[in-house]
């Protein structure tokens, strides 16, 4: 069990959480030990331990025993219980490693020959999801330098944060009502900038998978992993779609606010009276580092 402190320790530790969380994190380990104990082990919780080597300090031959029915039903309880335990305890370990090599990948690794942003960017990208590389098309990839959702406008206040001030949001970025982009949660977010500028990226989807990514001037791009795939740096849970209305009626009223949020991986929904385009969402973590004199 102290191994199993110790790992979660240094888990929340990079994580960079507040001295509550460290707190949480024990208290939910010890918390789970004691609804193991409750749950598995009746007998051992309501204090039936066994009494065998209690002697009687005036005769070494008298033992204090209890039956050898509540002596099996203990010690299987104790079993039961160092079973669970040390099941909860290794799928802890293996979810813990996994979570710390993808925070390492995502917050602490960089590939020579580039530098870590001071705040990530988000680049909307078209493509097949299985594709390294691609002939064309990234000339069509938008990039936005802030994250987009939180500067955004909830559908339900279109017409309150949007329509009655000229289309202008309340973070100052403008609505264009011909043009206009929704997130997962059911978020009016500010039109990316296109293209995205020819150069070396860092891009990863916040899982395993992070890499460097080229753009060149004709709109081609690949992936510095071979074995790496637009997928893999994707993220998934961000979603992202481009809708352009067929007629001048259409706004963004015409969506269900009901069918947000959208599960990770999954289309955004259609929004009648508009053509519709999903992009994937690339973390934008780092840059081609400046080549010196």
């Amino acid at each position: 069990r102290i191994f199993l402190h110790k790992h979660i320790l240094a888990f929340v530790i990079m994580k960079r959480t507040t001295a509550t969380s460290l707190c949480f994190a024990s208290a939910w380990l010890f918390g789970w030990q004691i609804v193991a104990t409750q749950a598995f082990c009746p007998t051992l919780s309501q204090g039936a331990l066994p009494t065998r080597l209690a002697a009687q300090p005036q005769d070494d031959d008298t033992w204090l025993e209890e039956s050898d029915n509540s002596n099996s039903n203990s010690i299987e309880d104790l079993k039961r219980r160092n079973l669970f335990i040390n099941v909860a305890a290794g799928g802890l370990l293996a979810a813990t490693g996994v979570a710390s090599w993808e925070l390492y990948k995502m917050e602490v690794y960089t590939p020579p020959g580039f530098v870590r942003l001071p705040v990530t960017q988000f680049i909307a990208a078209l493509g097949d999801p299985q594709a390294n590389s691609g002939t064309s098309g990234a000339q069509d990839w938008g990039l936005w330098r802030a994250d987009p959702g939180p500067r955004g406008v909830f559908l339900p206040k279109y017409e309150s944060d949007l329509q009655r001030h000229n289309n202008v949001a309340p973070l100052g970025w403008k609505f264009n009502p011909q043009d206009w982009w929704i997130e997962e949660h059911g978020i009016i977010m500010e039109t990316p900038d296109f293209p995205v500028p020819p150069g070396r990226y860092l891009v990863t989807g916040g899982r395993e998978v992070t890499t460097g990514l080229t753009i060149r001037r004709d709109g081609s791009w690949k992936l510095d992993d071979e074995s790496a795939t637009l997928y893999d740096v994707t993220h998934l849970p961000c979603r992202s779609a481009r809708y352009t209305p067929l007629d001048d009626s259409v706004t963004p009223r015409n969506a269900n606010f009901a069918d947000f949020p959208v599960r990770p991986g999954a289309r955004m929904p259609a929004i009648p009276g508009t053509q519709q385009q999903d992009y994937a969402v690339l973390f934008l973590i780092g840059k081609e580092a400046p080549r010196g004199p």
